[in-house]
């Protein structure tokens, strides 16, 4: 049998069943002495103390397990005893049936616990009510166990209604309890969900704060920029790099998972991507993300996140790019009218803050002049699905880009935003989305 760990709702209903069979006996001992039927009041003082001492071991017993075999096998030796010395119609043996539905509620719903408990339960008890062992005339009984006493039927119906009104008490008291802790439980994690639900709506306007971008100071680009946090704390986030009025650069990047602990990461790591950028100008783009991999990995430690994206530096005429595990950004040409995927460079491998992976960055150069277009997304965009399960996927994303590449970035931005949103209708949102648009003026 699998080792159970009970429960405090669990403990509290094995004390509570455990504390009515204390009592009944103490009830059922006085009926015994009024009959003179001295082996069961002699029996019964061994069941008031065997019950008391379960009752002092329950709340300290690391599993109820034994305790509950012990407290079934003594109702099943007490019945049976009972109905062998004043009959089976006193109707003992339904508390043996009454007790084998405790299982489900003392083990919570552990099958494999309760099931074998309340077979072997219901199939004594079927042997009882069929009068089995009496059509048998179990000879040991009659031997050890003379019958010394014959009870008026008026005292059977006065039994058989005690039985039968403990039965019933004590599975409706359990279920009564059951349902109150449960129903208490509920309430407390409704309370928590409202607390953790607060905690994260704070977090996000932290978050929103911290990420706030203002590009008004640069005066020859067109930009847009939009992030949907799936949970209200995002794993994705970009950031501008500017020095005074000019714009050298920005990166978008996306960390893995979702929710408080990526959003945490996010934090971290802007700080380091922005100092090494600029720490470092006078290095290749693939050199920065070196160190910036290195710091990344040294400081967030064992936390297990890790990033892709990609980092931006631009120059006059040319924009430098490095990708680390991030979609290829699309790019619209404005001498030859084409949009299109980025091609990613071979070389190029390997996310960021992953300890011990293999990685390799390399920097692309491409021509970047007025009217030309970038436009950079992470994998929410493409992985956004519909309620017939398909994904909004790259083809619909170039083609919403290239239907809207007249507009201004903050057009185009609310043009493909539509899109997605038309795609998915009912559906959820399964993922971080960010997007960015920049233009060259």
């Amino acid at each position: 049998m699998e080792k159970y760990q009970p429960s405090k709702m669990a403990v509290l209903i094995g004390f509570v069943a455990t504390l009515f069979a204390l009592l009944y006996h103490i009830v059922i001992i006085c009926v015994f002495k009024w009959l003179n039927i001295n082996q069961m009041v002699l029996y019964n003082i061994f069941s008031i103390l065997l019950f008391s001492v379960l009752l002092t071991i329950i709340p300290r017993g690391k599993s109820l397990v034994p305790i509950f075999i012990i407290a079934i096998a003594e109702v099943i030796a007490h019945q049976i005893l009972a109905e062998h010395f004043i009959g089976t119609e006193t109707k003992f043996h339904f508390i043996i049936f009454m007790t084998g539905l405790l299982p489900y509620f003392v083990f919570d719903y552990r099958l494999k616990i309760a099931t074998p408990l309340t077979v072997i339960s219901s199939l004594i008890f079927i042997i009882l009510d069929t009068d089995i062992l009496r059509i048998l005339h179990v000879q040991f009984f009659t031997d050890f166990f003379p019958v010394t006493s014959v009870i008026s039927p008026r005292t059977v119906i006065f039994l058989k209604t005690i039985n039968i009104t403990f039965s019933i008490l004590l599975i409706v008291s359990t279920i009564l309890l059951f349902s109150f802790l449960v129903s208490r439980s509920e309430s407390r994690l409704a309370r928590q969900n409202l607390m953790l639900e607060d905690e994260i709506k704070r977090a996000s306007v932290i978050q929103q704060a911290f990420f706030k971008h203002d590009v008004s100071y640069a005066k020859n680009w067109d930009i847009s920029f939009y992030n949907n946090p799936m949970a209200g704390v995002s794993g994705d986030f970009f950031d501008f790099y500017r020095n005074g009025n000019t714009l050298d650069g920005f990166g978008i990047f996306d960390v893995s998972g979702h929710g408080i602990s990526s959003g945490l990461v996010t934090m971290l790591v802007k700080n380091i991507i922005y100092q090494e950028f600029y720490n470092n100008s006078d290095m290749d783009l693939w050199e920065i993300l070196n160190k910036i991999n290195d710091r990344i990995v040294e400081e967030k430690g064992e936390v297990e996140n890790f990033l892709t994206g990609i980092i931006v530096r631009f120059m006059p005429d040319k924009a430098e790019l490095v990708m680390a595990g991030h979609p290829a950004p699309l790019m619209y040409k404005s001498h030859s009218g084409k949009c299109d995927y980025m091609d990613k460079t071979a070389e190029s491998i390997g996310a960021i803050g992953m300890a011990g992976a293999p990685t390799f960055y390399d920097s692309q150069f491409v021509d970047f002049t007025k009217g030309d277009r970038l436009f950079f997304y992470s994998d929410g965009v493409t992985d956004v699905l519909n309620d017939k399960g398909e994904d909004f996927g790259k083809i619909r994303l170039l083609r919403a880009f290239a239907e809207s590449v007249d507009l201004t970035a903050q057009s185009q931005m609310d043009y493909i935003k539509e899109k997605i949103s038309r795609f998915r209708g009912s559906m959820p949102q399964n993922d971080d989305i960010s997007m960015i648009c920049i233009c060259r003026m």
